[in-house]
């Protein structure tokens, strides 16, 4: 699906016509991260990253949450990136070394905040040593260390 077709689709906000890319959601635009809240519910990790002011970019740009256990061993990343082709939500396990993606619906997209929902998902260690956030635009990072709210 293409980001347009998903746009169309997925937000409250419908612009004029599918070439009127000023019309998108300002979330679709690279801007500083403020701030996240993570939230461990019955099978499914729910996302929130709170977004600022704009940032330019290149191609790509996305959020992220590391996270490790007490040890520095364990942990994931949960991160959001888009592109003007596609959104896509994933989880990578450090572990394991694997990686899950997730559909463009998975990502909802406001003005203000990115909510991404990871079905099928776990925060996966018992106690969380580090925990933070961070934004990039293309390969370089923008944001860093920013605090997460843990909710479990």
């Amino acid at each position: 699906m293409s980001l347009r077709d998903w746009i169309t689709r997925r937000t409250t906000h419908a612009p004029s016509t599918l070439d009127d890319v000023t019309e998108f959601p300002e979330a679709l635009t690279p801007r500083h991260l403020t701030s996240v809240v993570m939230e461990e519910g019955d099978g499914q990790v729910i996302v929130t990253f709170g977004l600022g002011t704009e940032l330019t970019a290149n191609e790509y740009f996305g959020y992220a949450v590391d996270y490790y256990g007490p040890d520095g061993n364990g942990g994931k990343r949960f991160g959001v990136r888009l592109s003007p082709t596609e959104v896509k939500a994933y989880v990578f396990d450090w572990e394991s070394a694997t990686q899950a993606n997730y559909e463009a619906d998975a990502a909802h997209i406001t003005d203000d905040a990115i909510v991404a929902t990871y079905r099928d998902a776990s925060i996966g260690v018992d106690e969380v040593g580090t925990i933070k956030a961070f934004s990039h635009m293309g390969g370089d990072d923008a944001d860093t260390d920013i605090p997460v709210t843990l909710l479990r």
